[in-house]
């Protein structure tokens, strides 16, 4: 009997991937199902292992063949389906289907008759982690069964094969074959597909993982071969729409599609290219323009418009200068004109036709941001910003409440508006005249309300580039709108958001909610109906399944009650809505905020929370047992109180932490837990104590939490939750030593402390920047005479007081010179000690130290636009020795930033001198950096500390403020960073491959773990006895001095820990996928390196029970490491950086 689905799956040299991608089609819940392996020609073991599947599973086959491509494997692959098999699909062998997916989409075509079916993707990211697919996010937003492209047309981004199951006889039909010996080979047959299929469904549930891997079809762009091939499938695709009456529509809409999508790729691309990639760019694609019409041109956005003119005119340098711009300054440009507004690009040198630059009303858009929105005296108090972007700032000249044609003017105040120029994003304008308050009164809208409900629109208007405009109020970072208020018993107004436009709903109520209690094993609601109806019972719908419940209600006819069981609630995080039910339309029970929320016990540590939803309609939610906040105040000198209750059986969630949503950092803070179920927090956001000392929460959004001590997964937090009577009094801001933090909600409760910037408002942003860099210009020293006797001393980019700069500080503290010392710090995250002055980073003290300070020490690049002054000195020590390749030494690396790259010559160029740690760095160094001045050879002053006669005392001193057990061995985990880790928050992800439970369970009795994240890398690891989270600590020679052994991967701490001579582990689970793709090494590291190269976290704990046996086998290769890499460490490399810079100089 013939199998229903084909699955037909190309291999080609995917064999780290195969594995987990067979194993997903062989574990698919349906059963009935071929898997056509065709090895196109591979030279690694990944045949051999499609050949164990085959031998095991007989619904697996194997074909071989001479590499041909993807597109002619594919081919194969579908005619050595077996004959009479109803379905097709295809996977790309380094890919993973969901469970369940293939079960689900032959259930739609089953159902629907349609040709094919096509379901959402998710992209696999380094490291295992799914996110949804940017590509396949709106169109599969929501299920559709048996739709067309024609009357979906967002159904053009759709266009590879992996995720659809086509019917054969659909596909036999068409005679669709996939084009050989070119790349991205689906959009040939995918687009028309689309336009030649009856119907075709779409499933909004994931049904395929794309892996996302370097190297990569789809990571590599800027090649020629890859526009060439891509503009022939575009225009494959518009062919055939020309050539089918009554598709000339479509054609327009694909044309228009391809060039703000498939090719806009390429565009973004073009800084990172070559003259090679250029060319072909400006031909291939500027050959596919030619066939556009003028109109489908005319119709694009501007930003799409001008490039697309300038790619035609072939002005390359101008688009190079246009897009990089545009990396900085997003849409930015000025305005010229007021009859007729046409837009100028700075970048842009001559003129480009009106056409291409007139602006129209979308192009020059209101932006009205609230930044506050909150109830005072029972009025709404508004305060905001609003702007015609991009046009010169003017004052906000009304605003008005509008319900279709009826409008309630505001009374608009206006107010300085420099919040407005550093939110804007915008380096060419100023919108200081752009701030407003304004206050709504409820009773006004309440008065005009009819119906049941009526919807008011908040809208700001303003004059910009000619004329007057208008645009929606929003809420800036989009918090939890202001709480629910009513105007009389019946009447409530309702802030909502829309996206994030800020309305105003007028309500009837119905039914009010008076009263709660738990009677026994009952929750007893009690309502008053605030009308004539007679409603029977009471019934909850619970808001997913649509399931119903009812229970009768008792009482006079005003006011009722209705007893439910809680063995009504099942443990299954439901939500119930609650209306009362009879004769007449259901009525909605509305809950005011005055009245608290109802918590009542279920079993295995849950609750049945009682609560008004943001709508304030009462709502029942069954879920585990939360910490809820009832009281939130500031206490002096700026201390945050949090009381509130949380009645979890167990005692165990011990620990109050701050994550930040971002960078994923989290912070621990002081919880105090009573005999009850009552708990007290004092959190004091501007001086959090760390191993750097108390320091401000860094700026973002910190999420509130309690957790068990130890707890790794955030699945396992509870969140702090804001207690409905407390809502009316959020947001609370404070003040402390020049920073702001508030206190908001958002979700609705969830409690959220923001830290925000501590630059002055007129130094933050895109303009105030750019004044800045100007300023910087006119600042620098013309001759020695002008400079200052300062040091400007900068660790990390401001991160830490540590590495060689820090050295370099104290030997020249030491000698007692007159001399100033100046420490960048970036947002307050660095404490710098006694006669040391802080210069925040970005700040204008930081640019006038820049241009005027005598001396500048840094370990990581300058800024492009820095330019060293006459006489200045300028001292890089850079931050390690170089095993993987850095600089100019990554061109071809896939993450490789051509830019930075290009910029190496003009940066290095500032420097006086390169401190180089070892002989074998220098010319590694100058290669990459093309640096041509004076290199010092000296050692890294960082490792000073390694072998000064006090290094005992200081090692003791370190151990006892990390509070380190007396007599337990310290092993130190300290990775480098990945490129390819998802950034958040301006880091990367933390790919913590080690297994914390397995080393506890063999060493937590004698051994502690200290955990070091590269600075680049974000996320915590909660302390424990056996774990300590170190990546705080100032300075990473602190820790090397105390510590036992090292167990890192590619890290340059390994050349610092080696003058050690202590033991060190390299766990290397990527070490193919980092040497060959990734970042490569300047050096055969597997066959110099100082101890093994362990794959595996088991290995690793087992060679930590005895690191001296595990790399005896490498003692030699130690010793010549040794001889090569520390050979010119002696304590005395920051006196001979000092000297280096006081040459000349007078004592």
């Amino acid at each position: 009997m013939a199998p229903r689905l084909t699955v037909v799956v190309p291999l080609y040299n995917v064999e780290e991937y195969l594995g987990a991608c067979l194993s997903s089609l062989a574990e698919q819940t349906m059963p009935d199902l071929e898997v056509v392996l065709v090895d196109d020609g591979s030279t690694d073991n990944g045949p051999a292992l499609a050949q164990e599947f085959a031998d095991r599973d007989p619904r697996f086959r194997l074909l071989r063949q001479e590499n041909a491509g993807l597109g002619a494997a594919r081919n194969a692959g579908v005619r050595e389906a077996r004959p009479g098999a109803e379905f097709l699909t295809f996977v790309d062998s380094d890919d993973v289907v969901p469970p369940g997916a293939y079960a689900r989409m032959l259930a739609e075509l089953d159902r629907s008759g349609s040709d094919f079916a096509t379901g959402n993707v998710l992209r696999l990211r380094a490291g295992g982690d799914l996110e949804q697919s940017p590509m396949f996010r709106k169109p599969m937003e929501k299920a559709r069964r048996a739709t067309h492209v024609t009357r979906d047309w967002i159904l053009l981004g759709d266009r590879i094969a992996c995720n659809k199951v086509f019917r054969r006889a659909f596909w036999d039909e068409h005679a669709f074959a996939f084009p050989t010996g070119v790349l991205y080979e689906d959009i040939a047959v995918v687009l028309p597909a689309h336009f030649l299929a009856r119907s075709v469904d779409v499933v909004e549930e994931p049904v395929y993982h794309w892996r996302d891997r370097d190297g990569s079809i789809t990571t590599r762009r800027a090649v020629p071969r890859g526009i060439r091939d891509r503009v022939t499938a575009v225009t494959t695709v518009s062919r055939f729409l020309a050539a089918r009456p009554g598709l000339a529509e479509a054609r327009r809409r694909y044309d228009a599609h391809a060039l703000s999508g498939d090719l806009w790729l390429f565009i973004e691309a073009l800084g990172g290219g070559d003259a090679e990639f250029h060319e072909a760019f400006l031909k291939h694609a500027g050959a596919f323009a030619a066939t556009v019409e003028p109109a489908v041109l005319a119709g694009l956005p501007l930003h799409l418009r001008v490039k697309w003119q300038l790619i035609r005119e072939r002005r390359l340098p101008e688009l190079l200068a246009l897009l990089a711009d545009e990396k900085k300054d997003r849409d930015t440009f000025h305005v010229t004109g007021l009859l007729r507004p046409r837009a100028h690009h700075p970048a842009v040198r001559d003129p480009l036709p009106p056409a291409t630059t007139a602006l129209t009303s979308a192009d020059l858009p209101v932006h009205a941001h609230l930044t506050e929105a909150v109830w005072r005296d029972g009025l709404l108090h508004l305060t905001g910003h609003a702007y015609v972007r991009n046009a010169p700032g003017g004052p906000v000249r009304l605003g008005w409440l509008r319900s279709g044609k009826r409008l309630i003017p505001l009374r608009v105040r206006p107010v300085p508006g420099d919040e407005a120029t550093a939110l804007s994003g915008r380096s060419l304008h100023r919108y200081d005249r752009a701030g407003f308050t304004a206050v709504v009164d409820p009773r006004r809208l309440a008065g005009k309300a009819s119906g049941v409900r009526t919807t008011w629109k908040l809208e700001a208007v303003v004059v910009g580039a000619g004329r007057p405009r208008r645009g929606p109020m929003r809420l800036v970072g989009t918090p939890a709108p202001p709480a629910v208020t009513y105007t009389d018993e019946r009447t409530r107004i309702v802030p909502v958001l829309s996206g994030n436009k800020l309305e105003l709903r007028t309500e009837r109520v119905a039914a009010v909610l008076t009263g709660q209690s738990a009677v026994e094993d009952t929750v007893r609601l009690e309502v008053k109906i605030l009308g004539d109806a007679g409603p029977v019972a009471l019934r909850l719908t619970e808001w997913r399944t649509k399931e119903t419940r009812e229970f009768a209600l008792r009482g006079s006819l005003g006011s009722r009650a209705a007893d439910i069981p809680l063995s009504a609630f099942r443990g299954q995080d439901d939500i119930w809505g609650v209306q009362l039910v009879g004769e007449g339309a259901p009525l909605t029970v509305a809950a005011r905020a005055a009245g608290p929320d109802g918590r009542y016990a279920l079993p295995d540590g849950r609750e049945l929370h009682t609560a008004p939803n943001p709508s304030g309609d009462l709502v029942l939610t069954d879920r585990p047992v939360q910490p809820v906040v009832t009281s939130a105040a500031w206490e002096e000198p700026g201390a945050l109180i949090l009381e509130g209750a949380f009645p979890e059986p167990t005692g165990a969630f011990r620990e109050l932490v701050l994550r930040h949503s971002g960078h994923r950092e989290e912070v621990v803070v002081g919880l105090e837990r009573g005999d009850g179920d009552g708990f007290r927090a004092v959190i004091a956001p501007a001086a959090v104590e760390g191993p750097g000392g108390a320091l401000p929460l860094a700026e973002g959004r910190w999420y509130l939490f309690l957790r068990e001590p130890g707890e790794r997964d955030p699945e396992a937090y509870r969140p702090l939750r804001a207690s409905t009577p407390l809502h009316p009094a959020l947001p609370t801001q404070r003040q402390v030593d020049g920073r702001d933090f508030l206190l908001q909600r958002r979700h609705h409760d969830r409690l959220v402390l923001e830290s925000v910037s501590a630059l002055p408002v007129d130094e933050r942003g895109a303009y105030g920047q750019r004044i800045q860099r100007e300023r910087y210009a006119g600042l620098r020293a013309a001759t020695v005479d002008e400079l200052r006797p300062a040091v400007l001393y900068s660790s990390f980019d401001g991160r830490q007081y540590s590495d060689s700069p820090r050295a370099v500080h104290r030997e020249l503290a030491s000698r007692g010179r007159d001399i100033e010392h100046l420490w960048v710090v970036r947002d307050q995250q660095a404490a710098v000690p006694e006669g040391v002055r802080p210069v925040a980073l970005h700040s204008a003290d930081w640019y006038d130290a820049l241009a005027r300070s005598r001396w500048i020490v840094t370990n990581t690049h300058l800024p492009e636009w820095f330019e060293r002054a006459e006489g200045q000195t300028v001292v890089q020590t850079w931050h390690g020795t170089p095993l993987k390749r850095i600089g100019r030494d990554l061109a071809g690396a896939p993450h490789a930033d051509a830019a930075y790259m290009a910029s190496m010559e003009h940066r290095s160029a500032q420097w006086s001198v390169l401190v180089s740690p070892n002989s074998f760095s220098t010319p590694v160094l100058r290669r990459a950096f093309g640096y041509s001045g004076e290199v010092l050879e000296c050692g890294y002053p960082r490792n000073d500390l390694l072998h000064a006669p006090d290094r005992d005392g200081t090692a003791a001193a370190v151990r006892e403020r990390l509070a380190l057990p007396e007599g337990r061995r310290v092993i130190l985990y300290a990775p480098t960073w990945r490129e390819d880790r998802p950034r958040q928050g301006g880091r990367h992800g933390f790919d913590l491959r080690l297994d914390l439970e397995r080393a506890r369970e063999s060493l937590g009795e004698d051994h502690v773990l200290l955990v070091r994240r590269h600075y680049l890398v974000g996320g915590s690891v909660p302390d424990t006895a056996f774990v300590r989270d170190v990546s705080r600590h100032p300075d990473v020679a602190d820790l090397l001095l105390i510590s036992d052994v090292l167990v890192t991967d590619y890290s340059s701490i390994m050349f610092d820990f080696a003058q050690t001579g202590r033991p060190m582990l390299f766990h290397t689970h990527d070490l193919a996928h980092y040497r060959d793709t990734l970042r490569g090494f300047c050096f055969d590291f597997e066959q110099r390196a100082p101890g093994p190269l362990v794959p595996d976290s088991a290995g690793i704990v087992a060679a930590l029970r005895d690191p001296e046996t595990a790399t005896a086998g490498h003692r030699e290769a130690y010793e010549r490491f040794r001889e090569t890499f520390c050979d010119l460490d002696d304590g005395t490399a920051a006196a001979a950086v000092v000297d280096r810079m006081l040459k000349g100089e007078q004592a």
